[in-house]
């Protein structure tokens, strides 16, 4: 029953938007994709395990039914608090993998239904159909948005805190759309320490962003200062009180004696204990300023790149090479795009590549090799398919309409010598 539900909701999500109901190859679009994730869901249940769910999606899936039987849950940070919502469903239907996968993709029907609506506040609509494909169907969204694992309810609080901080943003309402800034933000940071730590950045860049030409782009008002304060101190209580890491700190000694560097440079040692042909050859080395420039660039290359053409030795690095060459295409576009727009879209559009390397620099500084990298993109996948992709369409339709009116001329001039 609840499979049959979840599928319903999934397929039926779009007519309940407009901007979905005016737009039937908009529709269309999203059923591609979304029969594009249900393949990868009962194919991982039914027939074969997939790459994607080797190891994190089994072991959240086995854990989260004990957990619903029991009915203990624990509404913590990380994979507990996934864990739990995952544990809620299976404890009010039944134990179900496929049903657990189904979540996962309804996270994601709704993250495309945001992914529209961020499109009209940036005033590129016109490109929705293209925006959502290039987002949906991209190969590892579509085979880790698919199963029971935590990318795709990142991807959605990620977008949606975008989104309500730049209805914040463009309509100067801080009272409503802030509050709804700050509540799907503070989720997304509870999916994981590292997004927690984001979540503060974004509220902040958000709170002091200024898309109006009337004053600089960073602004702190006088009126903004009490909100971001009382802001700041919830989100700090959010953490250390939830869930401190320094368990034999205190809290207030664990804030003064968190050194991130060092912290950083453990988590990848942590990580890297199981060496795999997969894992990076440079790690942070924080002995000096010159080598903490230098390794942090070069993880950064790796964690949006790689594997290089060079590293291929299979298809899943195949598929990982093809996707971190498109990131840099689309990069370049988003770059290109930024260049061209102006005004409030300019403003607009530079926030949104900030989020994007900002999220990816995170990201990259803590992973160690291109298999988890290519989990980690995900979350910040969406923004790239926003800023970039419309200028590659628009590369693309003229390159196809300069080579058909080739096509034409040579024709032409053809059955001209043949008269």
């Amino acid at each position: 029953m609840g499979v049959l539900i979840l599928f319903l909701t999934i397929v039926l999500l779009p007519i309940f938007f407009r901007e979905f109901r005016s737009s039937a190859r908009l529709i269309v679009a999203y059923w591609f994709v979304i029969a594009l994730h249900f393949g990868v869901a009962f194919a991982d249940t039914l027939l074969f395990m997939h790459p994607a769910g080797e190891t994190d999606s089994r072991f959240f899936h086995r854990d989260t039914v004990s957990l619903g039987q029991s009915g203990n849950f624990l509404f913590f940070t990380n994979e507990k608090l996934y864990q739990s919502v995952l544990g809620v469903l299976y404890w009010i239907f039944e134990p179900s993998l496929l049903l657990g996968s189904q979540l996962s993709i309804l996270m994601f029907a709704i993250s495309c239904v945001i992914l529209i609506k961020i499109l009209g506040l940036l005033e590129l609509s016109r490109y929705k159909v293209s925006v959502i494909l290039a987002f949906g169907a991209l190969p590892s969204m579509v085979f880790f948005s698919s199963v029971t694992l935590r990318e795709s309810y990142q991807v959605l609080f990620f977008m949606l805190a975008t989104y309500f901080g730049l209805r914040m943003l463009i309509e100067r309402n801080i009272r409503v759309w802030g509050i709804f800034m700050v509540v799907p933000a503070l989720i997304m940071g509870m999916f994981h320490n590292g997004l927690m730590v984001f979540a503060v950045y974004l509220i902040a860049l958000f709170m002091g962003w200024n898309i109006y030409s009337t004053s600089g782009w960073l602004v702190l008002r006088r009126e903004y200062l009490l909100r971001v304060f009382v802001v700041l101190t919830l989100i700090l209580s959010t953490i250390f009180l939830t869930k401190s890491q320094y368990a034999e700190l205190g809290i207030l000694s664990s804030i003064v004696n968190i050194d991130i560097l060092e912290q950083m440079v453990v988590f990848q040692s942590r990580n890297s204990a199981t060496v795999t042909r997969a894992t990076y050859d440079t790690f942070l080395d924080s002995s000096s300023p010159f080598r903490i420039v230098y390794t942090s660039f070069v993880l950064y290359l790796n964690g949006l790149f790689a594997p290089f053409p060079w590293q291929v030795e299979n298809v899943r690095d195949v598929v990982g090479s093809l996707e971190g060459i498109l990131r840099m295409v689309l990069i370049g576009f988003s770059l290109k795009h930024l260049c061209r727009a102006h005004g409030v879209q300019f403003r607009l559009l530079l926030l949104m590549l900030i989020l994007f390397f900002s999220m990816s620099f995170m990201w990259a500084m803590g992973t160690t090799n291109y298999g988890t990298a290519m989990r980690h993109n995900l979350v910040s996948w969406w923004i790239l398919a926003i800023t970039g992709t419309p200028l590659l369409m628009e590369r693309l339709s003229r390159i196809g309409l300069e080579a058909a009116l080739r096509r034409c001329m040579h024709f032409l001039r053809q059955a001209k010598k043949i008269y």
